[in-house]
């Protein structure tokens, strides 16, 4: 499980060139928007749900009124009392208020459309910044050790491929690998590099990484930008607004 992206202004040490302090703060914009979309998103939901309980509750006190009026006009034989009166009232009433509700219900719907597609968008915009952050400070990072250490680093590469190519080429007999120095020494740096690179798993606490900020984005962001709808259902939708639209105005 990934671990919350958290960025605090006190993790990020001046050692940092600018690039990179400046990455972190669009990282730190963009998930202030993201959050700030999904918050709308749930507060609709959750108002939505608030508004389909308070339907629901009229429905059923609606349904018990009429049900008592039922049982007082089999009682009295047809005859109006006033209680009678005063159900039938608040039934008519409370019938109003179920079509208001449904009116309700499709004005806030109509309203929230889009918001899954606010949230998914600032979701994956999110991601694009952190994921961008991340790899310059990788860039960074490697920069930073070739600078101290790349002209050894190829000397010793250098050596290595005179003397393991001389080595593979003394070889006398049947040969299975390549042995010219060149390809001795691709093999090499697969087997000491490569291969232990692309099977290592970068965690969030190494001393690599930069402090206080996850090696990936939110887990939430990756949930919420999982819902966005493609182009084309995009743009189905918007033609059957506009096609709704177009027909309460006629």
């Amino acid at each position: 499980m990934t671990t919350v992206n958290q960025i605090s202004d006190a993790n990020i040490t001046s050692s940092l060139p600018p690039k990179i302090r400046e990455a972190v703060e669009k990282v730190k914009a963009a998930k202030a928007v993201w959050q700030e979309e999904r918050r709308k998103q749930t507060e609709a939901a959750a108002m939505i749900e608030t508004i389909r309980k308070r339907q629901e509750d009229t429905k059923t006190e609606t349904q018990a009124l009429n049900d008592e009026w039922r049982n007082l006009f089999r009682e009295n034989q047809g005859n109006m009392t006033p209680r009678m009166k005063k159900l039938r009232a608040e039934i008519a009433l409370g019938r109003e208020t179920l079509d208001e509700f449904e009116d309700l219900l499709a004005a806030q719907a109509a309203e929230n459309e889009f918001l899954p597609w606010k949230t998914a968008d600032a979701a994956n915009h999110y991601i694009s910044e952190h994921n961008r952050l991340i790899e310059t400070h990788a860039v960074w990072l490697w920069n930073e050790f070739m600078k101290e250490h790349g002209q050894k680093l190829i000397q010793i590469l250098g050596l290595l491929k005179m003397t393991l190519g001389r080595s593979a080429s003394a070889v006398i007999g049947v040969v299975h690998t390549v042995n010219d120095p060149e390809s001795v020494l691709k093999q090499f740096i697969s087997e000491q590099l490569t291969t232990p690179a692309l099977s290592c798993n970068v965690s969030s606490t190494d001393d690599i990484t930069l402090p206080g900020i996850s090696i990936y984005a939110d887990d939430k962001a990756i949930q919420d930008a999982r819902q966005s709808p493609s182009p084309a259902a995009r743009s189905r939708m918007l033609k059957q607004r506009d096609m709704v639209k177009g027909g309460e105005k006629k």
